[in-house]
């Protein structure tokens, strides 16, 4: 992760003893190491949580429609697009287009008949 060789360390080191002091740099010591334990353990928590993220059905579906998408197969993303209120309301408008022309088709026998 870093890059430090010794040099590095012992400078670090002096400035350390410098700044805290040799009585209070053992705590200070303690409390830094359990500060990147706690860091590591939530970095590592993390990458779980998106690993098991990445296996969720759910994504995996977004990811094949994503593929579709770049493959240029529209008509099965239309299909999972396709939710049952629009389906229901592409029922209803086939069934009111079917009751208009039949009415249409009613109204036109009537006055055919009328003006005979």
């Amino acid at each position: 992760m870093f890059d430090f060789g010794w040099q590095e360390f012992m400078v670090i080191a002096f400035v350390l003893v410098l700044v805290v002091g040799p009585k209070d740099l053992p705590r200070v010591l303690r409390a830094f190491t359990k500060f990147t334990s706690q860091a590591r353990k939530m970095s590592s928590d993390f990458t779980k949580s998106l690993q098991e993220m990445s296996k969720d059905d759910e994504l995996k579906e977004i990811k094949n429609v994503l593929q579709d998408a770049k493959a240029g197969n529209f008509d099965e993303i239309s299909d999972l697009l396709e939710d049952p209120v629009s389906q229901n309301v592409k029922t209803m408008g086939e069934e009111l287009e079917t009751d208009l022309k039949q009415v249409y088709n009613d109204s036109q026998d009537t006055t055919t008949s009328k003006e005979q």
